[in-house]
C-alpha cells in the first residue's frame, strides 16, 4: 500500500503529494478571474491586455466594471438579427430513429443515414440504426454494460 510499515507515508507518496499541491496551486493562479467587489487587494486582470475597441449603434461601448470582465464590451441591449440559414441549402436531413429505440430517450433524435446496404445494417439498442463496420466496442458501450451489471 501507500504507507509505510510505521503507519507513515512513503517517502514516494509524499513526493507525489507535494508535486500534485505545488501543481494545483500554480494552476490556480494562471488564468485570471474577474472578482467584482474583492477590493483592491486581488487584481486578478494583471497580464490582460485589452485591444482598442469601437462600438458601432445599435452596439453601445461596456466598461470591465459594468461587464465584469477584465476588457470593455460592445454590448446592445436587445437587438433582432434575422437568422441566416442560407448555408444550410441543399442540405438533406437525415433519418428518424429505429423502430425499436426507446421513443422516450431518443425523442427528437436525427440520425445519419447508414451509408451501407440494408442487410449490412443493424440495431445496437441505440437511437440509430448502423452499419455493422461502426460495430467497434466504444467507451459508451463500454459504460452501459457496467451499468447493466450493476443493475442485474
Amino acid at each position: 500500500g501507500a504507507r509505510s510499515r510505521s503507519g507513515g507515508l512513503t517517502g514516494a507518496m509524499k513526493v507525489s503529494t507535494a508535486v500534485a499541491f505545488l501543481s494545483a496551486v500554480l494552476a490556480a493562479g494562471k488564468y485570471p478571474v474577474y472578482s467584482p467587489g474583492a477590493g483592491g487587494s486581488v487584481e486578478t486582470c494583471d497580464g490582460i491586455a485589452c485591444k482598442p475597441i469601437d462600438c458601432k449603434p445599435p452596439f453601445k461601448y461596456k466598461s470591465p466594471e459594468d461587464a465584469g470582465t477584465c476588457c470593455p464590451l460592445c454590448w446592445a441591449e436587445s437587438i433582432d438579427v434575422p437568422e441566416d440559414r442560407s448555408w444550410a441549402k441543399g442540405m438533406t436531413g437525415g433519418v428518424g430513429m429505429n423502430n425499436n429505440a426507446d421513443p422516450t430517450l431518443c425523442r427528437d433524435v436525427v440520425c445519419p443515414p447508414a451509408d451501407c446496404p440494408e442487410y449490412d445494417q443493424f440495431f445496437d439498442g441505440r437511437c440509430c440504426t448502423k452499419c455493422k463496420t461502426a460495430a467497434a466496442v466504444t467507451p459508451a458501450d463500454l459504460a452501459k454494460s457496467f451499468n447493466d451489471q450493476k443493475v442485474a
